[in-house]
C-alpha cells in the first residue's frame, strides 16, 4: 500500500475482521469492533470528530505500529488540529502499539470506563510557539487552569486526554515533542505507570478533579517552559506532574520528574479558593525524584497531604507548601536548593527526619500581615500560622536552617544542625526547644544570636513539651511487578544549566545545538555544543569576524567574535556527522549522514528615549485626549534611556509614579538594512505606535498582555515613536524588531 493515503473524508464502519485479518485507516473509519489495522503510514487530517472513532465496549485496536498522521511534512506544530483518535462512550477498549502525530490533540476519550492504551507512541502533536526569548520572559506563555468543567484543557492540546474514564490504565506510552502529555478530568481509580513523557513544553500528566489514581514508575523529565539560565526562572506553570481542584487520595510513587517547571504542582483548585469547601487531599507523594526544577520540587498548598522519602536537589525551593495544613513532610532528601522548604501560614505541619545539605536556607515559615480581601478562602477558615513540629532532622552546610516569623506553637526538637551558623525566630509565640545537636560547638554560648528573639540554643525557650513528636508513615505502595527503575539524570544535567528552551520548547539533545552561554549582544561570544556525539564543521557564516575553530565535536565549545556592526546580524551554519540524529519535529537523520544546524540572532539596538507621566480623571487618555496630549509634551515624572524596551511592571515603574494611572512614551531611531521586519509589541494597557510621523498601529483600549506583530518594509535611517497607557493592574509595554528572511 502507499505510505501516505490522502482521499477524501469519509466514513467507514468496521466490525468484520478477525484477529488474522488486517484492514487500512481511512478517513472518519469508525470502529465499532476488535479490529487490527494494516501496518503504514496514513496521512489524515482531522478535525474534532476525530481522524478515526471508536465506538462500542470491549474492542481491542491494535495499530501493529502504523503512524496515524494529521500534519503535512515541514508543518508548524503550533497549526496541528483535530483529534486522532475519538474513543466516545465506551467500557473495556484497549488500544495497542499506535503512533499518532500531527494533531492538537492525539487521543480525546470521553465516558469509557476501563479504557486501556499501552505500547504507543503519541509524540510530535501540537505546541504553541513560545515567545519567551533567552533575555526576556513573554507573559503570553504563562498556563492556566483554573476552570475545566468545559474542557479547557482542550485549547492547550495533549498526547491523550481523558474525561469520565473511571479505572483508566495507561502504561509504556511516550510523549516527547509536544506541548502535554496526558491530561485527565473527573477520572478515578485509574492506574499510569512506565510511561516516558519527557521534553515537552507545559505538563506531563495532569489531573483536574481525579481521584484514587496511582501514578507510577514513568519518566517525566524535561517538561518545562519559562526558563534561562541565569536571566530568569519563572517556569510559565509547567510541571512533570499537576495536580488540580478537589483532587485527592492519589499516589504518586517512584517517578523521575526532574528538570520540570514544578517536578510536582498541587493547587486545591479555585472551588476551595472561593469558598474555603475541599482542596486536593490526602494524596502520597512517595520516593519520586523532583530534582532541578526552575521554581519548586514540590508546591503542595490550600491542602492537606503527606510528603516522604523524596529527592529534591538544586531547585529553587525544594517544597513550597503556603496555607498547608495536616500535612506531614518526612524523610526527603533536599540538597542544593536555594530555599528548601519554604511554608506561609503553616497549621498542623510536622517536617520531620528529613535531610537538608547546602542551600541558602533551610525552614522558611511565615505569615501575611493580613488576608487578600477577595479570597473566599481566608474569610470561611482559620488561617493563622501556628502548631509547627521540626523534630529530628539533619542540616549540613545551610546558610540559615531555620526562620521562622509570626508563627505561633512552633516546637523544634532533636534537630542536628552541622555548620550552623543562623536560627531566626521574629514574632512568634509558645516557641518550644529541647534535644537538639550542634556537633560544631561544645558549649551552648558559643552560638552566635540571631533575630529580635535570640539564637535557638538547647532550652533557650523554655519547657519542653512531654509527648513525643513521631508521625506514622503512610503506607507505601508497592512497586509494580515489571516497574521500570527511578533514571537519574545523567551526570552532564545535574544542574538547572542543560535546561536549554527555545521557542518550540525545551531542547531534547536528539539533535545537535548551538546554545549561547554569554550575552548574545557582546561582540565575543561563547557557545556550547550539545546533543548527540559526532564531528561538526562550519558550512557558512555571515556577521562573524573570527571564529575559535572550523570543526571539532560535539559535544563541545566554540567562541566567535562578530563584526563590529551596530546591528547584531549573525548567521553560523554547522553541519554534524555522527550517529543518529532527530530532529526537533520527529524527523530521523541516519548514522554517518550530514546534519546541518547553526545559530542565527538579529538585534537592533534602538536607543530609546523613555518618559513617564501620571494622569488624572482630567487628563484620562481615553476621555480627555487633548489634555492628555498636552500632559505627555510637558515634564515627565521620570525619564531615562535604554537599548531594550522590555518594561514588566507589577508595581510602581519609579518613584513618584503611581502603580495605576500611568502612561509612557518612548522614542527611538533605528537604521537598518533595505528588507521586511516585524515588530514585536507587547502591551498592557493601550498602545499607539508611529513610524516616521504616521500611525502604524492603534489599540487605545484596556486589555490584558498582548502581544501584536506589525510587518514594515524598512531601510535605512527611521523614527519610532510609541505611546502607551495603564490604567490598573499588571502593566508591561515591550517591543523588539526582527527581520524576516
Amino acid at each position: 500500500m502507499r505510505a501516505a493515503l490522502l482521499i477524501a473524508v469519509t466514513c467507514l464502519t468496521v466490525g468484520l475482521a478477525t484477529a488474522q485479518d488486517t484492514v487500512p485507516l481511512t478517513p472518519g473509519m469508525v470502529i465499532t469492533e476488535s479490529t487490527t489495522i494494516a501496518p503504514g503510514h496514513y496521512r489524515i487530517p482531522a478535525d474534532s470528530t476525530g481522524a478515526i472513532i471508536i465506538r462500542g465496549d470491549s474492542i481491542v485496536l491494535d495499530f501493529q505500529g502504523a503512524i496515524l498522521d494529521g500534519g503535512e511534512p515541514g508543518q508548524s506544530p503550533d497549526t496541528f488540529s483535530g483529534t486522532g483518535i475519538r474513543v466516545e462512550n465506551g467500557t473495556g477498549i484497549v488500544i495497542r502499539n499506535a503512533v499518532v502525530k500531527g494533531y492538537k490533540l492525539g487521543l480525546w476519550a470521553t465516558d469509557t470506563p476501563g479504557i486501556h492504551i499501552t505500547r504507543s507512541d503519541f509524540s510530535y502533536n501540537w505546541r504553541q510557539r513560545l515567545k519567551s526569548i533567552i533575555e526576556r520572559e513573554h507573559l503570553d506563555d504563562w498556563m492556566s487552569y483554573h476552570q475545566n468543567e468545559q474542557d479547557e484543557w482542550m485549547r492547550y492540546g495533549a498526547a491523550i486526554y481523558l474525561r469520565r474514564a473511571d479505572g483508566a490504565q495507561v502504561d509504556h506510552v511516550r510523549v516527547t515533542g509536544g506541548q502535554n502529555g496526558i491530561l485527565m478530568t473527573e477520572v478515578n481509580d485509574g492506574l499510569f505507570y512506565n510511561n516516558e513523557i519527557t521534553y515537552n513544553s507545559s505538563l506531563g500528566i495532569g489531573m483536574y478533579r481525579s481521584s484514587r489514581n496511582r501514578v507510577m514508575h514513568n519518566r517525566l523529565d524535561f517538561n518545562v517552559r519559562g526558563y534561562s539560565h541565569g536571566v530568569y526562572n519563572r517556569g510559565q506553570d509547567s510541571a512533570a506532574i499537576l495536580l488540580y481542584e478537589q483532587s485527592n487520595e492519589n499516589r504518586f510513587a517512584y517517578n523521575s520528574a526532574t528538570h520540570s517547571g514544578d517536578g510536582f504542582f498541587l493547587w486545591a483548585g479555585q472551588e476551595t479558593m472561593d469558598t474555603g469547601i475541599g482542596g486536593c487531599n490526602d494524596n502520597l507523594i512517595y520516593a519520586n525524584d523532583f530534582s532541578y526544577a526552575p521554581t519548586n520540587g514540590i508546591e503542595v498548598t490550600f491542602s492537606r497531604n503527606h510528603i516522604e522519602k523524596n529527592v529534591m536537589r538544586g531547585c529553587w525551593h525544594g517544597i513550597w507548601g503556603g496555607y498547608s495544613y495536616d500535612t506531614a513532610i518526612i524523610d526527603n532528601v533536599f540538597e542544593d536548593n536555594d530555599e528548601h522548604i519554604a511554608i506561609e501560614h503553616t497549621q498542623d505541619v510536622t517536617i520531620q527526619g528529613n535531610h537538608f545539605k547546602g542551600g541558602d536556607l533551610g525552614i522558611f515559615a511565615w505569615a501575611r500581615a493580613e488576608q487578600p480581601a477577595d479570597w473566599g478562602y481566608s474569610e470561611s477558615r482559620d488561617v493563622r500560622s501556628q502548631d509547627l513540629t521540626i523534630s529530628g532532622n539533619t542540616f549540613a552546610g545551610v546558610g540559615r536552617p531555620l526562620q521562622i516569623r509570626a508563627a505561633d506553637s512552633v516546637t523544634v526538637r532533636n534537630n542536628t544542625f552541622r555548620g550552623f551558623s543562623n536560627i531566626e525566630v521574629v514574632d512568634g509565640n509558645a516557641i518550644e526547644v529541647g534535644g537538639n545537636a550542634f556537633p560544631e560547638y561544645e558549649h551552648a554560648g558559643d552560638l552566635p544570636v540571631g533575630g529580635s528573639s535570640g539564637a535557638w540554643n538547647d532550652g533557650l525557650f523554655g519547657r519542653e513539651r512531654e509527648r513525643e513528636f513521631t508521625v506514622m508513615p503512610a503506607n507505601p505502595p508497592m512497586p509494580m511487578p515489571d516497574a521500570q527503575p527511578v533514571r537519574r539524570p545523567e551526570d552532564a544535567f545535574q544542574t538547572r544549566e542543560y535546561i536549554l528552551v527555545d521557542e518550540w520548547g525545551p531542547v531534547d539533545f536528539r539533535s545537535p545545538v548551538l546554545w549561547p552561554r554569554s550575552p548574545r549582544k557582546q561582540v565575543e561570544q561563547e557557545f556550547e555544543l550539545v546533543g548527540p556525539a559526532g564531528q561538526w564543521r562550519v558550512i557558512e557564516t555571515s556577521g562573524v569576524a573570527w571564529m575559535s575553530a572550523d570543526s571539532g565535536e560535539v559535544p563541545g565549545r566554540l567562541t566567535i567574535r562578530r563584526t563590529e556592526d551596530d546591528v547584531v546580524d549573525i548567521r553560523i551554519r554547522l553541519e554534524l556527522i555522527g550517529g543518529d540524529v532527530t530532529d526537533r519535529f520527529g524527523n530521523a537523520t541516519a548514522s554517518g549522514e550530514p546534519f546541518a544546524f547553526g545559530y542565527d540572532y538579529f538585534f537592533v539596538p534602538i536607543e530609546w528615549s523613555v518618559k513617564m507621566f501620571n494622569y488624572t480623571p482630567e487628563t484620562d487618555p481615553r476621555e480627555q485626549f487633548d489634555a492628555f496630549q498636552a500632559l505627555i509634551a510637558g515634564e515627565p515624572v521620570f525619564e531615562e534611556t535604554t537599548t531594550d524596551l522590555g518594561y514588566q511592571w507589577y508595581g510602581e515603574p519609579a518613584a513618584g509614579l503611581g502603580r495605576d494611572h500611568f502612561a509612557t512614551v518612548s522614542t527611538g531611531s533605528i537604521n537598518v538594512p533595505e528588507g521586511r521586519y516585524r515588530l514585536d509589541l507587547t502591551s498592557d494597557d493601550g498602545v499607539r505606535v508611529w513610524l516616521d510621523g504616521q500611525v502604524i498601529h492603534d489599540d487605545w483600549t484596556y486589555h490584558p498582555p498582548k502581544l501584536e506583530q506589525i510587518e514594515l518594509e524598512l531601510g535605512g535611517a527611521h523614527e519610532l515613536r510609541i505611546e502607551h497607557f495603564e490604567i490598573n493592574g499588571f502593566a508591561t509595554i515591550a517591543a523588539t524588531l526582527e527581520r524576516l528572511d
